[in-house]
């Protein structure tokens, strides 16, 4: 089957765009963690405004694509794979779940959703690379990355919404 529609560039753009927000915010706004030698970041936060403002493949291509190439760059090329899986998971879970309308529960839910797919998601990780041990050091940082870049995330979507409403219709177009 011949596809007869073109690509909407101005959604690939905006994609691009945000996966380049999330890299600077994952690569360059980095807090080490000596105890496990990773670090938390606040692309998570980025993800969660992509995730309301844009919905969920947004949010999956951007948040997957940001966080993994900031691994690449931070020296940290054995999580690449699975940043990729786990933030694009929590990107388009996120997304899908505040797809319709954002109400506070909604909001709770979608935010919920990401720390149980980012916690969960690089425990296995982490049993994969470092082994058992170090991946329960793990779950404490990486929930509270998580649940701070819903902190972060959503009122930074409701107060730019509040600024230029127009951002409402770009969902929509999902």
């Amino acid at each position: 089957m011949i596809m007869t529609s073109r690509p909407n560039i101005q959604r690939i753009t905006l994609t691009a765009l945000l996966a380049a927000l999330i890299y600077v915010l994952t690569r360059y706004l980095q807090i080490p963690i000596p105890a496990t030698q990773g670090y938390v970041h606040l692309g998570d936060a980025g993800i969660t405004f992509a995730a309301f403002a844009f919905g969920p493949w947004v949010a999956l291509l951007s948040g997957g694509l940001g966080t993994a190439l900031a691994d690449l760059g931070s020296g940290y090329a054995q999580w690449a794979l699975f940043s990729l899986v786990v933030h694009g998971a929590q990107g388009g879970a996120m997304g899908w779940l505040t797809r319709k309308k954002i109400t506070a529960p909604s909001a709770i839910l979608s935010i919920i959703a990401g720390v149980v797919i980012v916690v969960g998601g690089y425990f296995l990780a982490g049993i994969l690379l470092v082994g058992v041990a170090k991946a329960v050091t793990e779950i404490l940082p990486n929930a509270l990355q998580a649940v701070s870049g819903g902190i972060i995330g959503a009122p930074l979507y409701f107060a730019v919404l509040r600024a230029y409403p127009l951002l409402a219709r770009y969902k929509t177009q999902e």
